[in-house]
């Protein structure tokens, strides 16, 4: 009982994410999201991707779960070229509407 109410101690100090956060981990989820449904939509599994990245599947996990937005570029190119697509970096001031398997994080 004494490891339950501290947990709810420490649950209860921990402040809440603030808006700007709220968004940068949706961010995350779409891009974990986006690069989950190319793997599936290539008959892949995540170990299968991971080995033509010449990885281990816990990256491909890591990915999938949300880690996409704090990975490097050069991580998410590997993604891109495994899947036989291609990653593109754009600065556009409105997102074109016919992007379908992108993720706007800005």
């Amino acid at each position: 009982m004494a490891n339950y109410s501290r947990w709810q101690d420490v649950k209860a100090r921990r402040a809440s994410p603030s808006a700007e956060e709220r968004a940068a981990i949706e961010q995350d989820l779409a891009l974990g999201q986006l690069i989950y449904d190319l793997r599936t939509q290539a008959a892949l599994s995540q170990r299968a991707l991971a080995e033509r990245m010449g990885t281990t599947q816990s990256v491909i996990s890591r990915l999938e779960e949300g880690g996409g937005a704090k990975n490097r570029l050069d991580t998410l190119a590997r993604v891109a070229a495994a899947l036989d697509r291609h990653l593109v970096v754009s600065f556009p001031q409105e997102v074109p509407d016919h992007i379908k398997d992108g993720v706007q994080v800005a």
